[in-house]
């Protein structure tokens, strides 16, 4: 069995309030692992700049 397999089971064991306290855990947890939107569109300029010759062709 795997991990995720494994927490998915746990998961739905868990109590009402249990599941409403990971629920919470995992939103605050979601927050610390966001990506800031500059980084993400930074990102995303890297890809279009890279392909834009190819992007260019297929525009055509």
């Amino acid at each position: 069995m795997s991990t995720l397999a494994e927490i998915e089971a746990a998961i739905e064991k868990l109590r009402p309030e249990e599941f409403s306290e990971l629920a919470a855990w995992m939103d605050a947890r979601r927050g610390e692992r966001e990506i800031p939107a500059s980084r993400v569109r930074e990102a995303m300029d890297k890809v279009f700049d890279h392909h834009a010759p190819l992007l260019d062709k297929l525009a055509r």
